[in-house]
This record gives structure tokens, C-alpha cells and sequence, in this order.
């Protein structure tokens, strides 16, 4: 009897087994977490991007599509987590139009200016999408003092900042617009009045400009002064900035947990070998933290990093990193042959976190090879 009922069990647990991998397997499958579906704000910020990376001419046509584009993103979605980047790339589209034919930029300008003053007046615009056109007043005036720095733009730049801080919901654009105008300040009139603007802007209502504020400042300091460095590196040996005096050096923040930062080595390195005779060094800080001391030994070994690895096992909290408002890896700062924080423009702000891609025409120009 019981070796009858053998076959009939081994079926029935064949079968439950199936069934219990079928379910398991249904449930990693329902466990996956589908791409989230793109919002109706989303989808306009897509075909305003759409319209402006188009590789269609630049005339009078495209400009009409590009601005329709953001003004209907701007009158439905003034809120949305993308609005600041419309606004700049909104204003600076003009910098895609050859510069040979000022002509077309003027008209750009002048049909965005129209179409933001019939959207601002239009019946029931609310006062979200009326600060957002505001913002847009401003970033064209602050393309305009780049293009033509003179006394006349300047003191528009800062008028339209002035009625953007006035409007009802326009603070959430006044960060963005107050650095650009510190950047504006700093290149084309003096970075003492930089300093004295930022200054000013410390006791600042909305507090994303005073945060702002004094990061810029923290920045500012560090171009008064030789950075200074000094740590035993992971390999035991003492390293001081000190004793890099004369050289360009790059100081390259990264984590052995960061793929991003770990794949920038070999340009780090071409770029190392390419100009070291000539002035160039490399220093990095590793942000991984003390339970990864194992993993950032291993990726100094597999990337064969020689250069020196400034290691405490804090992550980015480290005593002079906060200072630096480097809060995450990859991050690429460069100091000049006197130890001075380099400064680079990125779009319209004045940066330290350069691009590695970027990293040989600064290289280039600190050391005066053309």
C-alpha cells in the first residue's frame, strides 16, 4: 500500500514545488518597480526641450515653436520641480544663434519679450505662472549684460530682480537669479562688489539666498588665500599642498561605492601623464567611509592609483570639505601654481566643481600652453 502511494506523492509535491516557484517568480516579477509615468508637466518640459535641442534652422519659425513651447509649460506648470531650468535655457537659447547675425538675436529677444507681456496680461493667469514670466524678465536682461556689459544693463538686471522679489511666489527663482547676478558682478565689474552684494544678501528674506549667499562667500574667502592641506595618505605617506606651491594641482573627490567617480580615472591619468612634466599634479579625497576602507584599498589597487589618497573614513564630512561646498562625489576642483581656488563658468554662473572633460583647457590656460 504504501509503495502504491509513492508515485502519487512525489507527483503532488512535483506539482506544489511548481506551483511555489511559479508563485515566487511571480512575485519577483511584481516586485520589479515599474518606471514611473511621466506627468502632463513632465511631457511639456520634454517638448520644450524637444523644440530647443531641434536641429532645425534657427529663424523665425523655430523661435516661434521654442517660445510657444515654454510659454505653455510656464502658464500650466509654473510649479514644477523643472520651472528654473526652463527659465535659463528660456533666456539663453540666444547663445545657440550665430553670433555673426546679431540680428536674429534681437528678434529672438524681442518676440520672447512680446510673448512673455501678452502671457503676463492674459485674463486669468495665475500669480505662480506671473512670477515664473518675471523670472523670465530677468534671465533675459542678465543674457543682455552678458552679451553688452554696460552701466545701462546692469542696472536693468537688477531692477528685474528687484520686481521678481516682489512678485507673489517669485522666490522660489531669486537664488538662481541672484547667482547669476554675483557671477555677473564678479567678471564684469569687480569681485569686491560681488562680495558686498553677498554680504548684503546674508540677512535675505527666502533662505535658499542666503544658503546662496554663503556658499558663494565660503568660495570667495578661498580666492584670498593659498588652500591649505595637509594629511598622511593611505598609503602612509604625508602629503602638503604646501609643497605643490608652483605646480597646477587637481584635487579629484571619489568613492570606490561610486562608479561615476571611479570611471573618470583614466582621463585623470592621460591627462596626468600628458602634462606632469610640465607642472601638473593630481591629489584625491576619498569619501568612502569606514566600513569601506576594504573596498577603496581594493579600487586603489585595481585602478592603480599612485597619486596620493586623503582617507578618515567621515564620507564628506571631513574638517575642510564643508568649506570647499563639496557635498558629493565625483567632484574636480583646481588650484593654480599659487594654491588659489580656481573659479570656471558653467552656463551662467561661476563654478569650482569643474568638469573632468574640462579639466585639460583649465590645465592648459593655468599653465600657459596653447
Amino acid at each position: 500500500m504504501k509503495t502504491r502511494l509513492l508515485p502519487l506523492t512525489l507527483v503532488c509535491c512535483v506539482a506544489f514545488a511548481g506551483s511555489l516557484l511559479a508563485a515566487a517568480s511571480d512575485g519577483k516579477a511584481t516586485d520589479k518597480k515599474a518606471a514611473p509615468a511621466k506627468t502632463p508637466a513632465d511631457n511639456a518640459y520634454d517638448e520644450f526641450n524637444r523644440e530647443r535641442g531641434s536641429k532645425a534652422a534657427k529663424d523665425q519659425a523655430q523661435f516661434k515653436k521654442v517660445i510657444a513651447a515654454a510659454m505653455a509649460y510656464l502658464a500650466e506648470y509654473p510649479t514644477h520641480s523643472r520651472v528654473n531650468e526652463v527659465v535659463s535655457n528660456l533666456a539663453s537659447y540666444g547663445n545657440g544663434i550665430d553670433s555673426k547675425q546679431p540680428a536674429l538675436r534681437t528678434s529672438y529677444l524681442s518676440n520672447l519679450k512680446l510673448e512673455v507681456t501678452n502671457l503676463r496680461y492674459k485674463e486669468g493667469v495665475s500669480n505662480n505662472t506671473k512670477a515664473a514670466l518675471a523670472a523670465v524678465d530677468a534671465a533675459v536682461a542678465d543674457f543682455e549684460v552678458r552679451a553688452a556689459f554696460n552701466r545701462e544693463n546692469l542696472g536693468n538686471v537688477r531692477e528685474k530682480i528687484d520686481v521678481l522679489a516682489e512678485a507673489p511666489g517669485g522666490g522660489r527663482f531669486l537664488a538662481d537669479r541672484e547667482r547669476s547676478y554675483v557671477a555677473i558682478l564678479t567678471v564684469g565689474a569687480s569681485p569686491a562688489l560681488a562680495e558686498k552684494h553677498l554680504n548684503t544678501l546674508l540677512q535675505h528674506k527666502e533662505k535658499g539666498v542666503a544658503s546662496m549667499a554663503r556658499t558663494e562667500l565660503n568660495l570667495l574667502e578661498l580666492k584670498k588665500q593659498p588652500f591649505a592641506l595637509a594629511f598622511t595618505g593611505f598609503d602612509g605617506k604625508p602629503v602638503d599642498l604646501a609643497q605643490l606651491r608652483g605646480k597646477v594641482v587637481a584635487l579629484y573627490f571619489w568613492s570606490s561605492t561610486s562608479k561615476t567617480s571611479l570611471g573618470n580615472f583614466e582621463t585623470l591619468k592621460r591627462l596626468h601623464a600628458d602634462y606632469r612634466k610640465k607642472g601638473f599634479e593630481v591629489v584625491t579625497v576619498s569619501y568612502d567611509k569606514a566600513e569601506d576602507r576594504e573596498a577603496l584599498a581594493a579600487a586603489i589597487k585595481q585602478n592603480k592609483i599612485a597619486w596620493p589618497v586623503y582617507y578618515d573614513g567621515k564620507g564628506a564630512k571631513n574638517d575642510f570639505s564643508p568649506k570647499l561646498n563639496v557635498t558629493s562625489v565625483p567632484a574636480l576642483l583646481v588650484f593654480d601654481q599659487g594654491g588659489i581656488l580656481q573659479h570656471s563658468m558653467q552656463g551662467s554662473y561661476l563654478t569650482v566643481n569643474l568638469p573632468v572633460s574640462q579639466l585639460e583647457g583649465q590645465v592648459k590656460r593655468l599653465l600657459k600652453i596653447k
